[in-house]
């Protein structure tokens, strides 16, 4: 109960100031008088102001509060370590079993999802702010004593207690990823820099053996400084993804092993590709084809057109003409070697490309170049490409009726709905074409076709030794281009995504290979996917984790030529896939590296906060079974029920003796 003094006076304040300030110098004249009666009559001016100044007590009736107790669950990513989980949680139902009376149980569970690692102090300060400081009794946490952020104040008189889920100080090695390259050019070098730190045990400067794999197979093998930071130079070999892998020989004893090693996708890329266009006459096609390579940031383009051949008069003299010769011995000689794709677009063998130039481009092609023919009238007849030193490598040849008109809407052949390069468009609208060249297929893949009986090739891909080859047996493309720049559904089609996609496939994007296996997750989940041009049954494939258990797992079909598996991959590390021939891989990497930063349960973080505010460190492991002794500081909070005021003194009585006392200085005075 508490006894506060409250004033309610009887008369204003200003009045009551005044009365004051006369009753003080009538007080001071009779003492410099030394009038008789002077005491008395200051004791009476006294009481009276007292009784105008209304003095009361407050007298107020409480009711006592519970305390409460505050108990945080770490249910975060490292408590599944071990049997953290387990200790933690019989821990909390002994707690929960013999909570002391009068103590209410705040429990806030930290699920520590996300990829910033465990926030204690922020689940423990958002906990606070609903509990009224001085009822909070104590601050228990069920943790194995980690924390991703910093310790915050704590309210006085409140006790901070650590029950880690752990028999004592434990060690841990982990591999923390300095600088982790997201891609690099083909053929290049690219800089890894780690770090092995080793947690709970000072051994800072002592090798450590570290494995960087590619894709499965060890590239690089370093001994590595404890604590300090390692540059490794990774080549990258290939265009695609990569699975990098980093691993470092395991700390004896350590409390797990799943942050010794880390993993990356490395993308490798290209440097700009060069093409070189040639367009055998300005056609209304060239437009789209120059656009489309133009808006490619990865290509660098080379056009000529051919005005006029050698061959042909002049309508006016040399000196007068605009155009430049057509550089044929610097292209197809010295620098043919610098192009990655050539086009050939309606160009005929009107002897500006003698043989020797036409049999180098068949040489580079074949080492590993590629070669796009786009064909029209001109593919027919003598002056054809098909006649010249390209034959060995072209898929087609001219055959039957040459050059054939009228409308027709190309399809997708089975091929063409299986591919990578044409199966996107198998549900886009096609619109009508209405010239194409008749051929024979002598090799490769037709991926589009014309409708009808005739069902003659319109888009062939091939492959020609270590190059690549497609050839276009329309020149009507740009119909498509035209329609839907204008908008007209009746003309529409995909011309640009299926010349961006020929020509990728023609500079070996690897997403777009007939025949691939393909893994990567999803999460938790590994999606297995193989792309095939052949039918048959979808198969299974063979998954290994980063363990070595090997798992078999049935494909099913998701589309043509496209079979899929998915299956839950919780382990870190690289998972490789088989199947039908081909290999695969897949990083699953930390979703949390603040989390798996530190695996060791400790009591570095909690520890000094129990010690600077009166709480305890408990190990599980110790005493399984703690009690709640020395864990609380009992707080005796109170709520007020009602209060009541008593007039001190009593106004009347008072009041009297005031006016008795001034009547006896006056008496004594006059006397």
């Amino acid at each position: 109960m508490a006894w506060p003094i409250l004033f309610a006076p009887l008369v204003p304040v200003p009045v009551l100031a005044v009365l004051s300030t006369v009753a003080i110098v009538i007080v001071l004249l009779g003492l410099r008088r030394r009038a008789r009666g002077t005491l008395l009559r200051a004791l009476g001016f006294a009481l009276l102001l007292l009784v105008l100044a209304g003095p009361r007590w407050q007298v107020q009736t409480t009711t006592g509060l519970h305390d409460i107790a505050l108990v945080i669950r770490d249910r975060s990513p490292s408590m599944t370590i071990g049997r953290r989980a387990a200790m933690s949680d019989a821990a909390f139902h002994h707690l929960m079993a013999h909570v002391p009376q009068d103590t209410d149980v705040r429990v806030v569970t930290l699920r520590g999802a996300g990829d910033d690692g465990t926030k204690l102090f922020g689940t423990m300060r958002d906990a606070l702010a609903t509990i009224p400081p001085e009822r909070l009794a104590g601050i228990i946490a069920l943790t194995d004593g980690e924390a991703t952020d910093r310790p915050i104040p704590i309210p006085k008189g409140v006790a901070v207690s650590g029950l880690i889920a752990a028999r004592g100080n434990q060690t841990d090695r982990s591999l923390d990823l300095i600088a982790a390259p997201r891609y690099g050019l083909v053929g290049h070098h690219v800089a890894l820099r780690f770090a092995v730190l080793d947690h709970g045990v000072a051994d800072r400067g002592t090798p450590v053996p570290v494995t960087v794999s590619v894709d499965g197979k060890a590239v690089a093998r370093v001994m590595a400084p404890v604590g300090s930071a390692m540059t490794v130079k990774l080549r990258i070999a290939h265009a695609g993804t990569s699975v990098v892998a980093v691993a470092a020989e395991p700390l004896a004893g350590e409390v797990s092993r799943a942050n010794d090693q880390a993993v990356f996708d490395l993308a490798g890329v290209r440097r700009r590709l060069t093409v070189l266009l040639i367009a055998g006459a300005p056609n209304p096609g060239l437009r789209t084809w120059r656009l489309l390579l133009k808006a490619d940031p990865a290509v660098r383009l080379v056009n000529f057109t051919i005005l006029r051949l050698p061959t042909e008069p002049l309508a006016a003299p040399v000196n007068d003409m605009a155009l430049i010769p057509f550089p044929v011995n610097q292209l197809f000689g010295r620098d043919l070697g610098k192009f990655d794709l050539i086009i050939m677009d309606q160009f005929a063998n009107d002897d500006l490309l003698l043989p020797p130039y036409l049999a180098n481009i068949t040489a580079h092609v074949r080492a590993g170049g590629a070669l796009l023919v786009e064909t029209g009238p001109e593919f027919e007849g003598e002056n054809s490409l098909a006649r010249s030193p390209l034959e060995p490598i072209l898929p087609v040849q001219p055959f039957g009726d040459g050059t054939v008109t009228g409308g027709f809407t190309p399809k997708l052949t089975g091929d063409g709905k299986r591919d990578p390069v044409t199966a996107a468009l198998a549900h886009d609208r096609l619109a009508p074409w209405y010239r194409y060249e008749s051929v024979q297929q002598t090799g490769g893949v037709a991926l589009l076709r014309t409708p009808g009986p005739a069902r003659a090739p319109l888009l062939v891909l091939a492959h020609a030794g270590k190059g690549r080859v497609a050839v276009l047996l329309s020149d009507q493309f740009w119909l498509w281009a035209r329609g839907a720049l204008a908008h007209d559904p009746a003309m529409a089609g995909p011309a640009e995504a299926l010349l961006r996609r020929t020509v990728h496939w023609l500079l070996g994007e690897p997403s777009l290979a007939a025949r691939q296996l393909t893994a990567q997750f999803d999460g938790t989940t590994l999606d297995i996917t193989r792309q095939s041009l052949k039918g048959g049954p979808p198969g299974s494939a063979m998954v290994t984790d980063p363990s070595g258990k090997t798992t078999t797992i049935a494909l099913h079909e998701a589309g043509p030529g496209r079979y899929q598996a998915r299956l839950a991959a919780n382990a870190q590390g690289v998972w490789q896939v088989r199947a039908h021939g081909m290999t695969a891989y897949a990083g699953a990497a930390n979703d949390d590296p603040a989390e798996q930063a530190d695996l060791a349960a400790s009591d570095r973080i909690i520890g000094p906060l129990a010690n600077h505010t009166g709480g305890h460190i408990i190990w599980l492991g110790k005493t399984p079974n703690p009690s709640w002794s020395g864990l609380l500081h009992r707080r005796h909070a109170a709520l007020v029920t009602g209060e009541r005021d008593i007039p001190i003194p009593p106004a009347l009585p008072t009041a009297i003796l005031a006016l008795a006392l001034l009547t006896a200085a006056w008496w004594r005075e006059r006397g």
